[in-house]
């Protein structure tokens, strides 16, 4: 079978010309070797912390391991992975024999996981034990699978002689990983990073947050996600910095954590804001937490300062962001970084202008600064991109008149779970298969934790049992999806509304499910 390639051409001068990952971990060897780079936090055990050097160690018995496997360039891995040391050690270890790197996102239920193995055609997965049944439970031929070590978070199974790897010439446009996102089809699309990509994540990332090599980052999203990859990770590895890296967000930990390693930066989440909100903030170290609008009183309440930026899977870090040194308007995200060019855009293409809300469209190059292409999927890759070659982001942004942008809604059907991407019709596809449902649209309502969670509306076929239906479109979208992205409510309703135009008027429906989960309380 012929490993993941791609199509995409770099420039002949650009960044990073005769790079890749795996030099660039060469390289913050030779010069940070001693410097800790990973610090680990499992939770139920002490700290334990890597150099850089030692990391780059761990990182070649591994790519060792997978190559004794006989993972080569462009051969796609599994790391079904809960943040851990050997997630790290993997993705680092596929880049250094030009493998890819699947990451998937541990919620997946096992229908998810069969879609993500099939369509990047992966030789082989690294788990934990406990994932391995999902696994198998999804109907994947694999031709094999390792299980990490989850007191250690490391991964001693796959530990080999580094020396037994074979060199490869570094080349910024071969594909690096994978990370799937949720847009307006039924099923997750996967986006391919290049090398190049997460070069440009590193250094732009680093640049616009500001990190230096003295900055301790605490990790806590999931690693399988850009935020915590590329805008941390990738970004705290580009200047030489530390990462703190725990399993999940722990409220109870959160300080005591923070406090003992010294942290200086973090990335808000909404769980964040609403559990360490409610406790004293002690005397910290932190200098800066990223967050995605202009918000004073969160700076103030916590003694930080924000900085603010908006950024998706496609656009591999920050195309918006805002200056600490020159603050935009509250609840504005920013201003244009200078590595993007940004659109806001009418229906017609013309640009929409101060006080109109508009299509946020960002121009890069694809493979360095926005993503090379959805995996197997041309049709989806070309739709992304107007006719001028503008990413459609499928956000809505409004241009103040100080000419900072703030962000005006989601023009495609999605929400925004505890932080999770759900794309409506990705549950609504579930939905349709249960007997007994005609029709149903799924919406956002409020959650006082996750701000957001699904809400299903259906209508029945004529003689279908209410209750039955119910209790049946719930198992099974528990059994076919994350558990994120199955709805906390279903409401069975005579008939959806529809607007003029005979679409779902899901504006109507998102009122309707505001009114009744207050009434009954969420």
């Amino acid at each position: 079978m012929v490993g993941i390639t791609t199509g995409v051409t770099l420039p002949a001068i650009h960044p990073f010309n005769g790079m890749d990952v795996d030099t660039a971990l060469v390289e913050r060897v030779t010069r940070f070797g001693d410097r800790t780079f990973l610090v680990w936090e499992p939770g139920d055990a002490d700290a334990t912390s890597w150099t850089y050097r030692q990391f780059a160690d761990e990182v070649a018995e591994v790519a060792a391991g997978l190559a004794e496997r006989g993972v080569g360039a462009g051969d796609a891995v599994v790391l079904l992975l809960e943040n851990s040391p050997a997630f790290l050690f993997c993705w680092f270890a596929c880049a250094r024999i030009g493998a890819v790197a699947i990451d998937t996102n541990t919620r997946y239920a096992a229908d998810e996981l069969r879609h993500a193995l099939d369509l990047t055609g992966a030789v082989g997965a690294v788990t934990h034990e406990h994932l391995v049944e999902r696994l198998t439970a999804s109907g994947a031929d694999l031709p094999w699978t390792v299980t990490i070590d989850d007191r250690t978070g490391t991964c001693p199974a796959l530990r080999a002689d580094p020396g037994s790897v074979p060199e490869r010439a570094p080349d910024p446009a071969a594909p690096l990983c994978v990370q799937f996102t949720s847009g307006t089809t039924s099923r997750p699309k996967a986006v391919l990073f290049t090398h190049a990509n997460a070069l440009w994540g590193g250094r732009v990332g680093a640049a616009h947050a500001r990190f230096a090599t003295d900055d301790v980052v605490l990790v806590y999203a999931p690693l399988f996600h850009t935020a915590a990859l590329s805008w941390q990770t990738l970004s705290a590895f580009w200047v030489g910095a530390t990462v703190v890296l725990i399993p999940k967000f722990t409220a109870s930990r959160f300080w005591e954590i923070s406090l003992r390693h010294r942290c200086t930066q973090t990335n808000v989440l909404g769980i964040l804001l609403k559990t360490a909100g409610q406790q004293p903030v002690p005397e910290h170290h932190y200098r800066a937490w990223q967050f995605g609008m202009e918000t004073p009183a969160i700076a103030e309440h916590f003694g930080v300062t924000l900085f603010n930026a908006w950024g998706m899977t496609e656009v591999v870090t920050q195309p918006i962001v805002n200056d600490p040194d020159f603050p935009v308007d509250d609840g504005a995200i920013g201003r244009a970084a200078l590595e993007y060019q940004i659109r806001v855009a009418r229906a017609d293409g013309s640009d929409a202008p101060v006080g109109e809300p508009g299509d946020l469209l960002v121009g890069g190059v694809r493979g360095l600064s926005v993503f090379a292409e959805y995996l197997n999927d041309p049709t989806a890759t070309a739709d992304a991109f107007d006719e001028r070659g503008y990413f459609r982001t499928g956000d809505r942004v409004v241009r103040l008149p100080s000419g900072a942008l703030q962000f005006a809604g989601r023009a495609k059907d999605m929400l925004k779970v505890g932080g999770e991407n759900v794309a409506a019709g990705e549950v609504e596809r579930v939905l349709a298969g249960v007997p007994g449902i005609a029709s149903a649209a799924v919406v956002a309502g409020p959650d006082p934790i996750l701000d957001e969670v699904a809400v299903a509306f259906v209508t029945l076929h004529p003689g279908a049992d209410e209750e039955e239906v119910r209790r049946q479109a719930l198992d099974t979208c528990a059994s076919q999806l994350a558990d994120f992205k199955v709805p906390r409510r279903v409401y069975v309703v005579d008939e959806l509304p529809e607007s003029l135009l005979g679409k779902i008027a899901k504006a109507a429906l998102r009122d309707e499910a505001v009114k009744r989960m207050t009434t009954e309380g969420t």
